[in-house]
């Protein structure tokens, strides 16, 4: 596993979140439709860009060709204006740029009215 992984899962859970991980975008697709599929959804999304199998970008626009409409926030180191409008142009509602911490994970989720 990788040391990010361990430090946003640590972070997320200091901040009460439960998270379901997956390791990489085309696992995050299939899981978001197996959760569409039998009648749930997820509260939020977080994705990176730098994901392997498949970017974040792709992964986003997968998830909301779907029709799904759960807010997606994009959290990657490559915060410049450019990357940040190629994630909303793919569908993610927000972006924070790395390292995730707690107060961000707390503004993230209050933003969306889950905190």
């Amino acid at each position: 596993m990788l040391e990010r992984q361990v430090l946003a899962r640590a972070v997320l859970r200091a901040a009460g979140v439960e998270a379901d991980e997956a390791e990489n975008g085309a696992e995050a697709v299939r899981r978001v439709r197996e959760r569409v599929g039998g009648g749930g959804a997820y509260d939020l999304i977080l994705t990176d860009k730098q994901m392997p199998v498949m970017d974040g970008h792709e992964a986003t626009r997968q998830i909301r060709a779907m029709g799904v409409t759960t807010p997606i926030v994009a959290v990657s180191s490559d915060s410049l204006p450019s990357d940040v409008q190629a994630f909303t142009a793919a569908g993610a509602d927000d972006f924070t740029p790395k390292p995730l911490t707690k107060e961000k994970v707390g503004h993230i989720l209050s933003k969306f009215g889950l905190a």
